[in-house]
């Protein structure tokens, strides 16, 4: 009978990098045919009970007539694998010094990549300037886990493979290949120091010269051929270890072969592999099968993995990936003083500008000032170099980290995903957008900030919460290629921490609404605040029918535009009753209005922006309701009959209220609009000049005039009864809906189920 999961099983001793310390001549290895290179590893601070291990398994090795790699094994950085470079314990050899405390380890430094034929003797002035960091140990003090732990880990959803994977009797697990091939630039790696940027930066010196093939994997893999492909996987409270075999003879794994737990989560995100065929033939890469096996891991991923992979919730965290908010409590305002404690938000305040947290360190960057004077293209390209590493002043590491920062700076090593979320960027302001994208390409992958415009007037100077439309899509941009963006909201003296998602800055609770509703409806209306108090009930008792419907519930949310008078009214309402809100504002106190901070969910523009908020507005929302209103309203009414006409927004009621008749001789407010727009749906002409309809006349059939909410509650759900009996009642070209909805989806905008099913 197999073994189920030990509990008292001892994890890996997995060490920190070693470094490179020094390298010898290059000379050529037959059997790899391929240029290599002797090299010494040095790893410091090595305790008691690490170069006790060492010696323990050195003399078992010579016992034995075996390799020390029998034993132990070299994990080799992901960026130097990723470009072909191989390294291996050759022997049994091992320094040892407990007076410096120190573990030196002779390796092997192959170059498996034909490319890199003449840039292997590079290493030794390279070396000389600066010791580099270039591998793990690896050391497994109990067996891996059986078949049966496997499966178990499998049920309980602390593991996740892909569809197709084998589990072998002794545990192995094998993993096809993703139809996934990333390829470097022979030509970029070939100018002057683009190898020292890959060596000495990693994977993130990559992210210019290696890019994903368009032709994704190829059929075959040649003799003495290199490949980076890719596997998935998500790892819970396990260390995962890739056989240096895989499941054909002479087809090897590179040295980055250890997956750690937590980190490795989200089974959408591909793994690298990279494979060397040294077989003599030509394999079908169809056949190959990554093999990996599994460990328990050390305590503190356990104990991460027991708060954050809550049962029920656990599969569903591992499949997109643990979460730099799930690690770092960053929605917590106080989380986020202590990251900011020492910057300001002007050089006049003394501080600093921003600092950057990695897992290992602290870069504190000053404030940049020629002369008295704050100079931003210095700021911004100060930034630069502390992002490259190149900043030498103002580096905390070891000891001098604040004890403060310890925790937090722990779990940042764990962060799920693209495992491009542990370094964080917390400043007053937001950067510009190019500044963003060097912080990017150099693995800073959060931006924490308190306003989104850089105030210099002093300690009383708001922080700006208004963005304008280039910086609104870059932010959308960046969120879509994996950055995450957090801001610190003062309201009424209390603060709340937002993230960008999507499109808003979302609460916690925010981010959660935003992924479950799927029918929003955007109201509109006049800032007049004496409206408030008047329309309060009527929205209350609105939604309250709403929520009751079964195909809503909880899956609706209200959007409006985050100011007085109409939309603090229905804010106000949908908050009572815990209804997801979306707040799409301008900057109106250069006007005089005051902005709602509130909703759930925001997105506040410039006001030369107006167009941009109209087009969320109307693109999120399935319904519209414009109630009392003025020329906001009335603008707001012709942009979004304009958007539904040309098929940004999906062909639905648009509900027009007038509880009180406010038009002329107590008719409703909107009747002489819609009368217009009748015309010009109609055929005109004067006698002289014949005219075809101006617009299509089903844009005007969605229009509907009702005296209360009531009466436009029963046309929004005979609309959800039947959608499609709602177009063809109103002559609407099923063709149009769908393009309307194709496009929609393709925005990232939800699409209701009701909406889905009446187009099968």
């Amino acid at each position: 009978m197999e073994t189920v999961i030990n509990q008292a099983a001892s994890p890996p001793v997995i060490t920190g990098d070693g470094q490179l310390i020094e390298v010898g001549e290059v000379h050529y290895n037959q059997e790899m045919s391929a240029p290599q290179i002797r090299g010494t590893l040095l790893f410091k601070d090595a305790g008691d009970a690490l170069r006790g291990l060492m010696r323990d398994l050195r003399d078992r090795a010579e016992k034995e007539g075996a390799r020390l790699e029998d034993h132990c094994q070299i994990s080799g950085r992901s960026g130097h694998s990723r470009i072909g470079i191989d390294i291996r314990i050759p022997g049994t050899e091992v320094g040892i010094s407990d007076h410096k405390r120190t573990l030196t380890l002779p390796v092997d430094i192959t170059a498996l990549n034909s490319d890199l034929a003449g840039s292997l003797s590079e290493l030794q002035s390279i070396v000389q300037e600066s010791p580099i960091d270039f591998g793990r140990l690896f050391i497994p003090l109990s067996p891996p886990l059986s078949r049966e732990g496997v499966r178990q880990a499998l049920r309980d959803g602390r593991l996740l493979l892909p569809s197709e994977h084998e589990i072998k009797p002794d545990g192995c697990i094998e993993i096809p290949l993703d139809d996934i091939r990333y390829v470097l630039s022979s030509r970029l790696i070939q100018i002057g120091r683009n190898f020292s940027e890959m060596i000495v930066r990693g994977k993130h010196g990559l992210n210019l010269f290696q890019n994903e093939s368009p032709s994704g994997l190829p059929a075959i893999l040649d003799n003495r051929e290199f490949l980076v492909s890719a596997v998935r996987i998500s790892l819970g409270p396990f260390t995962a270890f890739i056989q240096r075999e895989l499941n054909k003879p002479e087809i090897f794994h590179l040295a980055s072969r250890l997956l750690d737990g937590i980190k490795t989560s989200g089974l959408a995100v591909p793994r690298h592999v990279e494979i060397y065929n040294c077989s003599g033939e030509v394999v079908d890469l169809g056949d190959l099968r990554v093999r990996i096996r599994l460990y328990p891991a050390e305590k503190s991923v356990a104990e991460i993995a027991d708060r954050i992979l809550v049962p029920g919730k656990a599969a569903e965290i591992l499949d997109r990936g643990v979460d730099f908010a799930e690690l770092s409590d960053i929605f917590e305002p106080k989380t986020v003083d202590t990251l900011g404690d020492e910057i300001t938000s002007s050089p006049r305040l003394g501080g600093s500008y921003a600092r950057i947290f990695m897992p290992d360190k602290i870069l504190n960057i000053p404030w940049e000032e020629v002369q008295g004077r704050w100079i931003p293209e210095f700021q911004w390209r100060l930034v630069y170099e502390a992002a490259r590493g190149n900043l030498v002043e103002g580096v905390l590491a070891g000891e001098e980290i604040p004890r403060r920062f310890h925790m937090f700076m722990k779990d940042l090593a764990y962060v799920g995903g693209e495992q491009n979320l542990s370094k964080i960027f917390v400043s007053d302001s937001l950067p510009p957008v190019d500044t963003l994208r060097v912080l990017k390409r150099n693995g800073i992958g959060v931006i924490l900030v308190r306003s989104l415009s850089q105030r210099m007037e002093g300690s009383a100077a708001r922080p700006e919460y208004y963005l304008d439309q280039t910086i609104y899509e870059e932010l959308c941009t960046l969120e879509r290629e994996g950055m995450r963006f957090y801001l610190q909201v003062m309201e009424n003296g209390r603060s709340h921490v937002r993230e960008f998602y999507k499109g808003f800055w979302v609460t916690a609770r925010g981010k959660q609404g935003l992924d479950k509703c799927h029918t929003t409806i955007s109201v509109f209306g006049s800032v007049t605040e004496e409206l408030q108090d008047l329309l309060l009930g009527q929205f209350t008792d609105f939604l309250t029918s709403l929520q009751k419907d079964s195909r809503l519930k909880d899956r609706f949310a209200v959007a409006h535009g985050s100011g007085p008078g109409v939309m603090k009214a229905i804010d106000d309402a949908a908050r009572s009753l815990g209804i997801m809100r979306l707040g799409v504002g301008i900057d109106g106190e250069k006007i005089g209005q005051t902005s709602n901070l509130n909703p759930d969910a925001l997105a506040m523009f410039v006001s030369l922006a107006l167009n941009t908020r109209q087009d969320i507005l109307d693109r999120r929302s399935l319904f519209k309701i414009f109630n009392i209103g003025g020329f906001g309203t009335s603008y707001e009414i012709n942009m979004a009959l304009t958007f539904m006409k040309i098929g940004h927004c999906l062909p639905a009621p648009y509900i027009f209220v007038d509880p009180f008749g406010l038009g002329p001789n107590g008719k409703h407010l909107w009747r002489q609009a819609i009368d217009q727009f009748k015309t010009l749906t109609s055929p005109s002409g004067n006698g002289e000049v014949k005219m075809p309809p101006l617009g299509p006349a089903w844009v005007h059939r969605c229009c509907h005039l009702v005296s209360s909410y009531s009466e436009g509650l029963e046309i929004i759900s005979r609309f959800i009864d039947s959608p499609l009996e709602y177009w063809q009642k109103a002559e609407i070209d099923l063709n149009q809906v769908k393009r309307a909805r194709d496009s929609l989806y393709s925005a990232g905008v939800p699409i209701p189920p009701y909406i889905d099913n009446a187009l099968e």
